[in-house]
């Protein structure tokens, strides 16, 4: 019996346990998708054994970390499966290690490593075929070929942001900024956008415009309404590559959320081309009418594309209509 006045052990990663409790309950690519992405968030503890080469062990410091001397040899525990398979440990929390590590071994340690750190172990181990998580009764078995293609995923998304942060266009003190709607939304750019969008349900809607920049660079801003994810940028961005790399005269796209100063200034006074639960906005033709830009006739009406809402037009008119 353990000790009942011993502190509890802390909960490391309790969402990755629960996504796992949650997926062997029920199998589906829903419950697995949530699993690899708190797997691919969060560290792991993994049981190795040093080997300190005849040095003396070194003395925890004040903040518990552990200095290794130069030359220390880590090896990580590995299990080995019914069929004579070999994969790596990892846990999700102390409470699972303690479980699986009732009589500790000397010399066994437990260190903290991230996805990326087993994925680069299975990969380039020839003997390992994966990696465990929690052993035990809730224990989830993954494969290389499962690691290695949420890695190149992951790796894929990591590049998508980097290109896309240096795309961005950098806005400088004293610049002037102008925000006009574009006079086409091209469905090669909008339709891709939209698709990733519609996966991701913290987005209310989104907005897109042109932005000048002291009236020479143009590129198109995306704002949306929604919390700031990285992760999510990266997909719309490698979603609208292929229109922006196709265009003659290249446009970059600059993505910012709507508390942002620009992405405030980039709704006013325009209409979403997505919202959640409906997709693309696409207005009907009200008796097949669809203006590019407003008749002369209407001073003040900024410009309009056939996806804006029509009675957007018509309050503008009349908000600017003379009189009489």
């Amino acid at each position: 019996m353990p000790d009942q006045n011993q502190p509890k052990a802390p909960a490391f990663n309790p969402k990755l346990k629960d996504a796992i409790v949650a997926l062997k309950a029920e199998n589906n690519p829903k419950n697995l998708n949530a699993v690899l992405n708190e797997l691919v968030r969060s560290p792991l503890l993994a049981p190795a054994v040093f080997d300190l080469q005849g040095q003396p062990a070194p003395k925890p410091e004040a903040d518990g970390r552990v200095q290794l001397p130069p030359n220390t040899k880590i090896n990580l525990i590995m299990v080995n499966s019914p069929e004579g398979k070999h994969y790596y440990l990892g846990f999700s929390d102390w409470d699972a290690v303690h479980a699986w590590q009732k009589n500790p071994e000397q010399g066994r340690q437990v260190i903290m490593l991230r996805f990326d750190d087993f994925a680069n172990m299975v990969s380039k181990n020839p003997d390992a075929s994966g990696m465990v998580i929690n052993p035990g009764e809730n224990s989830l078995r993954l494969e290389k070929p499962l690691i290695e293609s949420v890695k190149k995923q992951k790796d894929e998304i990591a590049k998508a942001l980097a290109q896309q942060r240096a795309a961005v266009t950098q806005i400088k003190p004293g610049d002037k900024v102008t925000i006009v709607e574009p006079s086409v939304l091209p469905d090669e750019l909008a339709d891709p956008i939209c698709e990733v969008l519609a996966q991701a349900p913290g987005v209310g809607s989104a907005y897109l415009q042109i932005m000048i920049i002291n009236d020479e660079a143009k590129s198109y801003l995306l704002v949306l309404d929604g919390p700031k994810d990285e992760k999510l940028f990266a997909s719309v961005a490698q979603a609208a590559r292929p229109y922006l790399l196709s265009r003659e005269k290249k446009m970059d796209l600059n993505i910012t959320t709507s508390i942002s100063p620009l992405g405030q200034q980039g709704m006013q006074g325009s209409e979403p081309f997505y919202r959640k639960g409906i997709g693309r906005v696409i207005e009907e033709d009200d008796e097949s009418v669809c203006w590019t830009a407003p008749p002369a006739s209407w001073p003040g009406t900024p410009r309009r594309s056939c996806w804006t809402r029509l009675r957007a037009v018509r309050a503008a008119y009349w908000r600017a209509r003379p009189s009489a």
